[in-house]
């Protein structure tokens, strides 16, 4: 299945012969500046790409659906994909000095047809 600009990055996502252009908006976990990182960017747009294709069933007010047993209803799309999946692996909390980080770990698969 061939996935629009739109469907994975957001509406006000757009595309030239030259450029391509996403909304800072439309990234989760971004807080919009003139001046993001790099790391913190493609952060986003990986973050921006699992939640497309993968997370948690919520009703209108954002609140998660769960079945019998209180568990969060989730959902997979990855498999709709032609090229590649991006899925969550794990969490890691680490302190560094005196400042506490969340490191986020992903795994990308990319299919060739050989």
């Amino acid at each position: 299945m061939q996935v629009t600009l739109q469907q994975l990055f957001g509406d006000g996502a757009t595309q030239n012969i030259d450029t391509i252009t996403i909304k800072k908006s439309d990234l989760p976990g971004l807080l919009a500046a003139s001046n993001n990182t790099a790391e913190s960017l493609l952060v986003a747009i990986l973050l921006k790409v699992l939640d497309t294709f993968a997370g948690k069933l919520t009703d209108e007010n954002g609140n998660p659906i769960t079945d019998e047993n209180g568990v969060p209803i989730t959902f997979n799309q990855g498999d709709i994909l032609d090229t590649f999946y991006l899925e969550y692996w794990r969490t890691i909390f680490k302190k560094k000095g005196n400042v506490n980080y969340r490191i986020f770990q992903f795994v990308l698969h990319e299919f060739e047809v050989y």
